[in-house]
């Protein structure tokens, strides 16, 4: 009876000792299997980092290589403009090298112009010149009618024809009473005919020989008013200051004040 109480009592103890194992096992296993799953959530997570890191190294990558592009095609058009520049400076060289020079040659044709001018002008103060005076003579009543031809002619628009008998009575009679009138009917003509630098000739031919003329203050007048349309300012008021010392009183005198006046005024 002893001897069967003491195998039970065995046979409990092998009982509860493995049964302490199994249970110890369990434990450990629960333990194990969640440290496995533990560090494979932990290899996801680094799994899951390095790809994003990797994805944000690939677009850091790619606005670095879009950065360089935009820099080197910001450095391409730069020295594009650069180019541009350099190019319209040396354009501008040429053309103020060319300018310089057009302006030599502009300088030069003007003094050979102004000779030419100089000479083609004495050549026509020459072919102004008023009819000289020949020694012929005649009597008064053919002068008179010779006169009034040309003047006629003249009051009808018939410049050519008045011009043609005015000088054709200086000639025939030089000295004649109706002199300082031709001379004076030869400006108007001239003037109508828009040919002021004869027209001036005779005026002044007038002014200078016949200060006694009744057509001596108005010729002054007019000889100013023929400067001035050829923009001889200086000699308008010289014959018109003259006039008004020499005509005071004189209707044309009166009308050289004013012309004066509105030179002054201008």
């Amino acid at each position: 009876m002893a001897a069967f109480s003491l195998c039970l009592l065995l046979i409990g103890c092998a009982s509860s000792g493995k049964k302490q194992t199994v249970d110890a096992w369990t434990a450990d296993r629960l333990l194990v299997l969640q440290s496995i799953d533990d560090v494979q959530q932990r290899q996801e997570k680094l799994e899951n980092s390095l790809k994003y890191q990797q994805q944000q190294l690939t677009e850091l990558s790619a606005e670095l290589k879009t950065v360089r592009q935009q820099g080197h095609a910001a450095h391409a058009a730069q020295q594009e403009e650069i180019g541009k520049m350099k190019q319209q400076i040396r354009r501008l060289r040429i053309a103020t090298s060319r300018l310089k020079t057009t302006t030599r040659q502009l300088k030069k044709s003007r003094q050979i112009s102004k000779k030419k001018l100089d000479k083609k002008i004495e050549k026509i103060a020459q072919a102004i010149k008023p009819a000289e005076p020949s020694d012929q003579t005649a009597s008064g009543e053919e002068e008179k009618d010779h006169y009034t031809a040309a003047y006629l002619a003249l009051n009808s628009g018939r410049y050519d024809e008045a011009i043609e008998k005015f000088r054709s009575l200086l000639k025939s009679y030089p000295k004649g009473q109706y002199s300082d009138q031709a001379y004076y009917w030869l400006g108007e003509s001239y003037l109508a005919m828009n040919n002021t630098g004869r027209a001036i000739g005779n005026f002044e031919w007038l002014v200078g020989h016949y200060p006694q003329s009744s057509k001596h203050a108005v010729a002054m007048l007019k000889l100013g008013l023929a400067y001035q349309s050829q923009k001889r300012i200086d000699e308008s008021k010289s014959i018109w200051q003259k006039l008004i010392q020499m005509h005071a009183d004189s209707p044309a005198a009166e009308r050289a004040r004013k012309l004066l006046q509105a030179i002054q005024t201008q």
